[in-house]
């Protein structure tokens, strides 16, 4: 079925790229309210209204209402978006976009890239991130490799911390409730005439439960019983400081840290006593860290931003039967590092727009190592140890060639080092109706990701290995009716894959000593469907109901297959009561259709059922509640990994 058709199917009378602002966007807001602001869909800060391409805003207060422990599940009501948690909170956990592989989907924090240069696929485990002071997350879905080079195949995911603001916040929070979680916050923030600063800390303790659980094998009595609990414990920090020097100098620096400890089960353990051991740990340190200088020139025509950032991760995994021979228990160390620097221009060309340009550079690296058990005498492990840098150059020029019409067009070139060379480009419209409160839009643009490091230089890998491409198509309408009390919004899209990188063994073979396998270009695949969303007020003051569905269709074109872990419909639906002065409640509802996991494996389509309550106490004090998966619904999201039941939360919270 065509997205056009999926689109007629679903939305008659309304299609639109999706802008929907999660506490109710302009359904929720007065009149009067000034406009979101983006920065992720064009470099720089643009009204939502005069955007081309499908953003989502999911601010602070949404994040804190979901619990804050998981990013990932905070994100779960974000149309063409798909979250994965592999056993609870602080497990592994990702995200994808419009039918996109995790390592397709670009993840930023504060606009600086913080993939794992480690990982198989390049791909950030969420669950190892602790949720400090979000300010917003942005999610621009559809190609954006233009404006942030490789894996911004599916779309971006920009994690933005907060920026302090004038006079002196603090805040404290403390939740407790299921499964042993004690979870903690705290942040400051200010502002003076030169100055900026946030910071914050969060710490987390959950007793967790079983994360892997293979029912059918416990059934015939081969594994033994699941453990009580999988404890994970996590402490993270954030900061943000700028200072103005003059009028048109400023200086700006911050740095996120966390360290996540889990104790995990080993699925793949041969031994049936091992699935559960103790001795499975991973501890992760993450961090990243950056600083950026601002300066206007030529009367403020041309604002010039350099950029210098860091990254890393560090893990240790101790894992039962882990070593080369398949038999000792071995602990794996990963070391993962990502540093380099960034120049944008910012040209003010009068009616004929705004010019972004810039260059970066990147440098990125792995190395991974095991440590042995004493007296190990098996074959050694084939480690990886590896660097490259990529250069890139990009420009972005936006204008309005008439009243209410802003156009984009951008382009970039990626140069990896001893790698390929890949060129992306991307072109969004956007026609604004504000008499009848309606917007038309379209983007068209192409994606690529190159090889990982690990794909590339790993015993499995090919040091030539090419680029993987994409190229993306959507457009739509968003509706504001009843004077802002009514929004809808939908999109169509399609996204057509190339060169896909793969495992096994080509018609051409690898190399005598990869008897295992090799990645190697041949995959393509399809996918389409389409976005819908809708807010309304439905008594002001009282009642207020919001609504996303997703409907994806992603095929992989050579094995002729649904693509792995894509859900073909899901949504959301919630509904708010702010009748009592103070208190808000909000029922919401979860739908997931089936989806296949890895072997083929169907699992089943699942609903859950959650209410969500806070209650301002007074100008200090707030307490909030939350009851989860109401219905105890057992259901998987990856294969015989466990989701938490039925679950309750409670926590108080001081602002001052």
């Amino acid at each position: 079925m065509s997205g056009i058709r999926i689109a007629r199917a679903l939305a008659p009378g309304f299609l639109a790229i999706v802008s929907l602002h999660p506490r109710g966007a302009l359904a929720q807001q007065p009149p009067e309210a000034l406009p979101p602001v983006v920065v992720t869909a064009t470099r720089g800060p643009l009204e939502v209204s005069r955007v081309g391409g499908a953003v989502t805003i999911v601010d602070a207060a949404d994040i804190e209402k979901s619990g804050a422990s998981s990013l990932a599940s905070a994100l779960r009501a974000v149309p063409g978006l798909d979250a994965h948690e592999a056993g609870g909170v602080g497990s592994l956990s990702n995200v994808s976009l419009r039918g996109a592989t995790p390592g397709q989907t670009l993840v930023l924090v504060d606009g600086n890239r913080v993939g794992d240069p480690t990982g198989t696929d390049g791909a950030l485990d969420l669950g190892s991130l602790a949720v400090t002071d979000i300010e917003r997350v942005e999610v621009l879905r559809g190609p954006q490799s233009a404006l942030y080079g490789s894996d911004a195949m599916g779309g971006v995911v920009n994690i933005i911390t907060r920026k302090g603001e004038p006079g002196i916040r603090r805040s404290a929070s403390v939740e407790a409730g299921s499964y042993g979680t004690l979870h903690s916050r705290g942040s400051v923030s200010g502002a003076t005439d030169k100055a900026t600063y946030a910071f914050s800390v969060d710490m987390l303790h959950v007793d967790g439960f079983a994360r892997y659980v293979d029912r059918a094998r416990q059934r015939a009595g081969t594994w033994p019983a699941p453990p009580k609990s999988d404890p994970v414990n996590r402490v993270g920090a954030s900061g943000r400081v700028s200072y103005r020097l003059s009028d048109s100098v400023e200086v700006e620096t911050g740095f996120t840290a966390s360290f996540n400890r889990l104790t995990f089960d080993n699925g793949f353990a041969f031994v049936p006593a091992n699935v559960y051991d103790r001795f499975n740990v991973q501890k992760q340190w993450t961090g990243s860290l950056f600083a950026r200088a601002t300066a206007d020139a030529f009367d403020g025509a041309l604002k010039n931003k350099v950029t210098v950032f860091a990254s890393s991760i560090d893990r240790a995994v101790a894992e039962t039967e882990s070593c080369p021979d398949f038999v000792s228990s071995c602990v794996s160390n990963y070391r993962g590092r990502r540093q380099g620097a960034e120049y944008q221009g910012d040209l003010k060309l009068g009616r004929f727009g705004l010019l972004a340009f810039g260059a970066r550079s990147e440098t990125e690296s792995a190395a991974t190592s095991q440590d042995y058990p004493a007296g190990y005498a098996g074959a050694p492990f084939q480690g990886v140890s590896a660097r490259q840098t990529t250069n890139s150059l990009f420009a972005l020029h936006g204008f309005t060639p008439a009243n209410n019409i802003d156009v984009s067009l951008g382009g970039r070139v990626d140069a990896v080092e001893g790698g390929k060379t890949f060129a992306t480009w991307r072109a969004t419209i956007a026609y604004r109706l504000p008499e009848s409160g309606t917007k038309l839009r379209a983007s068209a643009g192409t994606g690529a990701r190159a090889p990982s490091l690990f794909q590339r230089f790993s015993q499995y890998g090919a040091p030539g290995l090419g680029t993987e491409y994409s190229t993306g198509f959507d457009a739509g309408i968003d509706q504001s009716l009843a004077d802002g009390r009514v929004t809808l919004s939908g999109s169509v899209f399609l996204n057509r894959f190339r060169d896909l990188i793969d495992f096994g063994f080509p018609s051409a073979g690898c190399l005598p000593a990869q008897v295992f396998g090799c990645y190697y270009n041949v995959g393509r695949a399809v996918t389409q469907g389409a976005e819908i969303a809708a807010s309304a007020i439905l008594v002001p003051g009282t009642w207020r109901a919001r609504a996303s569905y997703t409907h994806l269709v992603a095929r992989d074109e050579i094995a002729r297959t649904r693509l792995l872990q894509k859900p073909r419909d899901k949504g959301v639906v919630s509904v708010v009561y702010t009748g009592v002065a103070g208190l808000e409640l909000e029922g919401r509802a979860t739908f997931v259709s089936s989806v296949l996991d890895y072997g083929s494996v169907k699992l089943a389509r699942w609903a859950r059922f959650d209410v969500l309550a806070s209650h301002k106490i007074n100008e200090t004090l707030s307490a909030f509640g939350r009851l989860e998966n109401i219905g105890n619904a057992r259901y998987e999201e990856a294969f015989n990994f466990a989701v938490a039941g039925r679950a309750v939360y409670a926590g108080l919270k001081a602002a001052w």
